[in-house]
């Protein structure tokens, strides 16, 4: 899985490190997305805005948790049971509420039909723009790998040239970059 967004930029970082000019350059722009992956993978979550698609079992209940958020917006609800998901069977905006923070989407009166993967729900959700203490901690996270790298320590678990990216153990993140990201995380099973 690669990162759904870059959680800083290369002159966030190198005013961080106090570096100017382009000699790091290359080495900062691949350390970025790898960063950025693994503060995903530790947080359970995607930052980045994008667009899903989830199929959830009605179970006669009147709520469903989504699995991204916030939540920027619903383009649709659908509840069949034959999971054919026809315009015929498109709940009607007026007919749920969405807790945007929470992910919950939540009918205004009745229940979802009792059956399995009969709700599908489009939707967009992450955030528009990075939050600040997210985008701090990936900073901390590319400076941390930028100097085990220098010091031949860098925690590289992986590595493919080709395509230019990294996979870095998740052990590797310093206890601060743990500290910020905790209030992210996802707890929700």
């Amino acid at each position: 899985m690669s990162a759904s967004t870059n959680l800083c930029t290369r002159d966030s970082v190198k005013s961080y490190l106090g570096l100017t000019g382009t000699t790091y350059d290359g080495v900062i722009d691949l350390l970025i997305p790898a960063a950025s992956e693994a503060i995903e993978r530790f947080c359970r979550r995607r930052f980045g805005q994008s667009s899903y698609t989830e199929y959830h079992d009605g179970g006669g209940k009147d709520a469903l948790v989504l699995a991204q958020r916030p939540v920027a917006s619903v383009s649709g609800i659908w509840d069949d049971v034959n999971r054919n998901f026809s315009d015929d069977f498109l709940l009607d905006a007026d007919d749920y509420v969405v807790d945007t923070a929470r992910g919950l989407v939540v009918l205004r009166s009745g229940a979802f039909a009792d059956g399995v993967r009969n709700v599908k729900v489009t939707y967009t959700a992450g955030y528009s723009s990075v939050p600040t203490d997210v985008a701090q901690a990936c900073i901390m996270l590319v400076a941390a790998l930028f100097h085990r790298g220098r010091e031949a320590a860098d925690g590289l678990d992986g590595r493919t040239i080709a395509e230019a990216s990294q996979q870095f153990a998740q052990d590797t993140l310093p206890a601060q970059v743990q500290q910020i990201l905790r209030a992210c995380r996802d707890h929700t099973v």
